[in-house]
């Protein structure tokens, strides 16, 4: 059976490498941009995993039973959790990244439940390795590592994308690229503009400004 001291050395490594993972997305939490799992999220996903692997083996030390039995299930519930963090706009389908660490830190969580803590740390650099750096490299091989993205879902007129770029343009200047997709909703579409904003503007400001027209349902910017 497992003493209390290393009941809790798992529990706080799971906490830990979670909270590293929940910390990149976290960081993504830019402007008015929001994600549905951030650092709390990521953290829960991962001490969950752990406790459900060390009843497990507490299960099995009393009653002789499958040790992985309760831990298995964490594989395929977690799907369900990862489900709620896609989200599809118009053409467009986001959050798969996010749903994969969702899934990714629940194996963290197992891995520490387990007492398996090189496997759980090693499996938390290459994480973070691969969405920090690749994710940069990924952006630079798209084009788009270049430009900030502000993507609005706003009215579907033709005048609202007008006024629009017209004010983007005299605040940022020169706007290099605008997609326009439907969506789901009548009357909506999901407007995304490339372009690079000066160092001197503030775009907080700029956000602001575009939340403020009418027709305009939600904004959002990443770079």
């Amino acid at each position: 059976m497992l003493n209390e001291g290393e009941v809790v050395l798992r529990l706080v490594m799971s906490v830990v490498l979670g909270g590293f993972i929940g910390l990149e997305r976290e960081r993504l939490l830019v402007g008015y941009r929001t994600y549905s799992a951030g650092f709390r999220t990521h953290i829960l996903v991962a001490v969950g995993a752990a406790v459900c692997m060390i009843v497990s083996e507490g299960l099995h030390y009393q009653f002789k039973g499958d040790a992985a039995r309760v831990a298995a299930q964490v594989v395929s519930g977690i799907g369900f959790l990862g489900a709620g963090a896609i989200m599809r706009e118009g053409l467009l389908i986001r959050g798969l990244t996010t749903a994969a660490s969702l899934w990714v830190v629940a194996s963290v969580g197992l891995a520490c439940g387990a007492g398996y803590y090189l496997p759980a740390a090693l499996g938390t650099l290459l994480v973070l390795f691969t969405l920090v750096l690749l994710g940069t490299f990924e952006d630079l091989v798209r084009g788009k590592g270049r430009y900030d993205l502000l993507s609005m879902v706003v009215s579907d007129m033709p005048e609202q994308v007008r006024l629009i770029r017209a004010y983007l343009e005299e605040q940022v200047g020169e706007v290099n690229k605008i997609e326009v997709s439907k969506m789901h909703e009548a009357g909506r579409v999901l407007l995304e503009v490339y372009m690079k904003i000066p160092p001197e503007k503030k775009m907080i400001d700029i956000l602001h400004y575009l939340t403020t027209l009418p027709g305009v349902y939600r904004v959002e910017h990443r770079t």
